[in-house]
């Protein structure tokens, strides 16, 4: 089980294919582990901006369209004691 008393960080970058290679290379190798995607955008404002976008595009365009890809960042952990060994699956 990986908590986070026993976890750290192996990959944390805002390309998205870059984080499916490496949860990939983790999987095929069986070792657990965790994904976190964070944004600096609250939903209080990316609802706005919804909101917003629809409404001035006629219902045409949704926000997730007009929103930068590289406002999202992936976290992926494992477990401390996998670490050495996920880096090396991954060639990180």
């Amino acid at each position: 089980m990986i908590t986070v008393f026993n976890r750290k960080v192996l990959f944390q970058n805002t390309d998205a294919e870059a984080a499916a290679k490496v949860w990939s290379a983790l999987k095929q190798n069986g070792i657990r582990y965790e994904m976190a995607t964070k944004t600096h955008t609250s939903s209080v404002k990316r609802t706005l901006t919804q909101q917003h976008n629809i409404h001035y595009n006629a219902g045409g365009i949704p926000a997730t369209w007009t929103e930068h890809p590289s406002a999202y960042l992936y976290i992926i952990y494992v477990h401390k004691n996998d670490y050495d060994r996920a880096k090396e699956v991954c060639d990180l």
